[in-house]
């Protein structure tokens, strides 16, 4: 089986890499998103209230006098944010950089890399969050909800299928070509004990990347979480706490990045976040199948899944690994089925509270040309970057990153002239 072959092939590829760990005990965050403190996900886990676990701070980095002197508390502690009345809170940041590809193309375009795909400085992100958490700790009934709002280069990406474009591909209300406005998320939520229930427009709990810039270390973002991955679900998702290290998940949903769909079809969403009692290991499973558009422009069964399993290796060193497969029925002809499959890599390591070093390393195999850029084979890349934490609210992210492809079928970079790029980024992230 081709998976089977490329799998073993690509379980060499070793990557290093830091991301920011979170203060306390390991907990499982079950009944609402609404932007923590912290502005990271805990290691190994999914996306936003679906994150399991988070790892302690044996090594006392959190006190800045222990890892030397910094200029502000640990990024996002502190962070300002909005007190409304009833428990609402409005918050958000801004985020902008900039890329540079060795090749210079003339277009501009450093794509397939994304979300920092063009060769310029963009203001990929600003981003707006009114929401209300929902508290059930007195195991009574509460509700809440959320509603995100995203303006700048990065909006292009996560908008959905009848909310920021009509049905037949058209924009309602973005006529820039690259800076853009997206409503990624907008749910109401309700809680009783380890239950809640949310309902609306929200992030899939899928992969271990996040739309949201402050939840990711590097800059630029992986091919499996922007080709690979839902960005978006509309539906239903019920979230259940079997205990503060675990917790299960299941919901219906109308399909990837779908709002309204011409036709709206149910697929199911499901998966289980776990972490030691430690919080040194974390693991999280996710799937979602139901019926998507194919490139025959008719409805088939698409079904994707993702593993992420997180280990702290020392006390300032983390390891990651994520790996996620998909497929889709009748996507080349009739008979013909599609697959997507690799393996991300990330080794982690807080140096102290104002600086962490790291990189990362990705095998994607698009099989069949349909998920990147209509090339069939195998898409490299290797990541190394760096956070410098000035204040608990601002952060800069230098990165390097090299991207190779090797297959069949046309040439993805500089303008579909080459095999390989090389590119150099950097952000910054203003919390607000």
């Amino acid at each position: 089986m081709r998976f089977k072959r490329a799998s073993l092939a690509a379980a060499i590829v070793v990557c290093f890499g830091v991301r920011a760990l979170a203060d306390g005990n390991p907990t499982v965050v079950t009944i609402s998103d609404a932007i923590d403190a912290d502005f990271a996900s805990a290691l190994g886990g999914g996306k936003g209230d679906l994150t399991a676990g988070s790892i302690n701070d044996p090594c006392n980095c959190g006190n800045s006098n222990a890892c030397g002197s910094c200029a502000g508390e640990r990024f996002g502690r502190g962070a300002a944010s909005f007190m409304l009345p009833g428990e609402f809170t409005l918050s958000g940041w801004l985020e902008a950089g900039a890329t540079a590809s060795a090749d210079s193309p003339i277009t501009r375009s450093v794509s397939p890399v994304a979300f920092n795909d063009r060769q310029e400085v963009q203001m990929n992100q600003l981003y707006a969050s009114l929401g209300r958490n929902v508290h059930t700790e007195c195991q009574c009934f509460d509700f809440g909800g959320r509603i995100d709002l995203l303006y700048g280069t990065d909006a292009r990406f996560v908008q959905a299928t009848g909310l920021e474009t009509r049905r037949d591909g058209s924009a309602k209300w973005n006529t820039a070509s690259f800076y853009q406005l997206a409503m990624p998320q907008v749910y109401a939520e309700v809680g009783l004990g380890n239950l809640s229930v949310k309902v609306g427009h929200w992030y899939s709990p899928i992969g271990y990347e996040n739309v949201t810039a402050p939840d990711n270390f590097f800059y630029s973002h992986s091919y499996s979480e922007v080709y690979g991955q839902p960005f978006t679900h509309t539906g239903v998702l019920t979230t259940y706490a079997m205990s503060e290290h675990a917790a299960v998940y299941a919901g219906i949903h109308n399909g990837w990045d779908n709002f309204d769909a011409s036709t709206n079809r149910g697929a199911l969403l499901t998966g289980v976040n776990w972490a030691s009692c430690d919080g040194r290991r974390t693991l999280a499973f996710g799937i979602t199948s139901g019926d998507e558009i194919n490139n025959q422009a008719v409805y088939s069964d698409r079904t994707m899944y993702s593993i992420v399993a997180g280990v702290a290796l020392a006390d300032r060193l983390q390891y990651v690994l994520e790996h996620d497969m998909g497929w889709q029925r009748d996507d080349l002809a009739p008979g013909l089925d599609s697959e997507w499959y690799g393996l991300n890599q990330a080794l982690l390591y807080t140096i102290n509270d104002c600086w962490k070093i790291g990189g990362r390393m990705e095998w994607f195999r698009d099989d069949d040309g349909v998920r990147v850029a209509n090339a069939s084979g195998s898409y490299y890349a290797m990541t190394i970057g760096m956070n410098w934490i000035l204040a608990s609210d601002f952060m800069i992210r230098p990165e390097v990153r090299w991207d190779w492809f090797d297959g069949a079928g046309g040439h993805p970079f500089d303008n579909g002239t080459k095999d390989e790029q090389f590119t150099g980024a950097f952000d910054a992230i203003l919390l607000w």
